[in-house]
């Protein structure tokens, strides 16, 4: 295992594992199964051979130590010893893997230290991307060389210079894979002489439950910090409230805990404080999570039908003034074993799913919401488009509607050691500033 190892905190006698995700990793020829926690309360990832595999596979939370020991026996699988067991127990226990009351306290106070504050930290500054600024700055700064990146800024021959976009597509994704992505998604807004009022970040909500998450804290980057637009998200709450009633307006901050381990959000400010620059201590934010949309897309309900959805984006594009800027934070398709499939994806499924995830930029180019959602309905999501959410409230909220969009960039990145799970990503540009890519 890849975890610290340590003494055991207490003892577990009815091991659980927490809802983690499984995925596969290879170290020295060997394929292990890679286990790591999606909602960001623990930052450990544990890697288990297939022996360790069979003994978790026990962890269900109703078999004591002693039956699963027993049960291992049985299935002629080895012996299982209780201190090879409780080693192990002990590990996943102490990395906050295990559903044991040493998470349940570690969660709460992390919850209740989060709520309590009126700042929203940069969880993933030194994990994900470089906390120091300077270092953090020169590394997105390389995002901008050519061959992948867009090339620097040169005033004299770009024909973007001066326009502030309406509305920016942007990766989610690490940025060490999707790097040159985000730098065509921000160059025009580095470009212009424009400076936005105020940005409304709509960002995957990947543990969501609710179709909407808000939050009045600051985001915080190494680079600086963003206000939160706080009469924007009351006057939004406000509304709700008086039109569906108290139960909606508390929904809207049900999930506002996950925007502290949420990347999608927090990755779009750190590459705007670095386009904006000094300018962006001028700039207020408004960011919301958006959750699943996955009861819409299996056509159980319509998405027209939700109230809350279409008051809530109707608010934002009442309270948008001409100098709001709308960003998605969106990645596109998750496709390959790691994420379901049957069967890894080569060379030709790559060249398929390019041609299918352009067909499908093409609908979002026009700027119809439902247009958008109707291109990923109709193959029952069968890409696992985890943008979809953030990318139809973006298209929805703009008034007037959104045209003439330009897919600026596209790449697909691997999501395990073996390139057989992909993830794609995508840059788009409202109006057309810069030609197709």
């Amino acid at each position: 295992m890849s975890i610290a190892v340590g003494a055991i905190l207490r003892i577990v006698e009815r091991p659980r594992l927490r809802a983690l995700e499984p995925f596969v990793v290879t170290r020295d020829d060997k394929k292990l199964l890679a286990l790591r926690d999606p909602s960001g309360i623990s930052e450990a990832v544990a890697t288990l051979s297939p022996e360790l595999v069979a003994v978790v596979e026990m962890f269900d939370g109703a078999s004591t130590r002693d039956q699963i020991c027993q049960r291992f026996a049985e299935k002629r699988l080895g012996v299982l010893d209780r201190a090879t067991l409780d080693h192990l127990i002990g590990e996943l226990d102490r990395a906050l893997l295990l559903d044991s009351d040493h998470f349940r306290e570690h969660a709460a106070r992390q919850m209740s230290d989060f709520m309590m504050s009126d700042i929203r930290p940069a969880a993933f500054a030194g994990r994900s991307y470089p906390a120091d600024a300077q270092e953090l700055s020169a590394s997105l700064d390389a995002a901008f060389a050519p061959p992948l990146g867009p090339g620097s800024i040169d005033p004299a021959i770009d024909p973007g210079e001066g326009v502030l976009p309406r509305a920016i597509v942007a990766p989610h994704i690490d940025f060490h894979r999707g790097a040159p992505s985000y730098a065509w998604a921000y160059r025009p807004l580095m470009m212009s002489t424009q400076t936005p009022d105020r940005i409304v970040i709509f960002g995957t909500n990947h543990n969501g439950l609710e179709p909407f998450a808000f939050t009045r804290k600051r985001y915080q980057s190494p680079l600086g910090q963003f206000e939160t637009d706080v009469a924007f998200v009351d006057a939004i709450e406000y509304r709700v409230r008086a039109e569906l009633g108290s139960d909606a307006a508390q929904s809207l901050f049900s999930d506002e805990i996950h925007h502290r381990s949420e990347h999608s959000i927090e990755f779009q400010t750190v590459w705007l404080s670095h386009v904006l620059g000094d300018r962006a201590r001028d700039v207020k934010l408004v960011p919301i999570l958006c959750g699943s949309f996955h009861e819409f897309v299996s056509g159980n309900r319509s998405l027209t039908e939700s109230r809350l959805v279409a008051l809530v984006l109707s608010e934002v594009a009442r309270l948008s003034s001409d100098q709001t800027l709308l960003v998605a934070g969106a990645d596109l398709a998750h496709v390959g074993p790691r994420f379901g499939d049957g069967k890894p994806f080569g060379a030709l499924e790559k060249i398929n799913l390019e041609a299918r995830d352009r067909q499908t930029m093409t609908a979002l180019a026009t700027g119809h919401a439902q247009s958008w959602f109707a291109e990923i309905q109709s193959e029952a999501d069968a890409r696992r488009v985890c943008g979809l959410s953030p990318i139809y409230s973006m298209l929805a909220a703009a008034q007037p509607p959104l045209e003439h969009g330009a897919l600026v960039s596209y790449a697909q990145c691997p999501a395990d050691d073996e390139n057989a799970s992909w993830v794609s990503i995508a840059s788009m540009i409202f109006p057309a500033i810069f030609p197709a890519k």
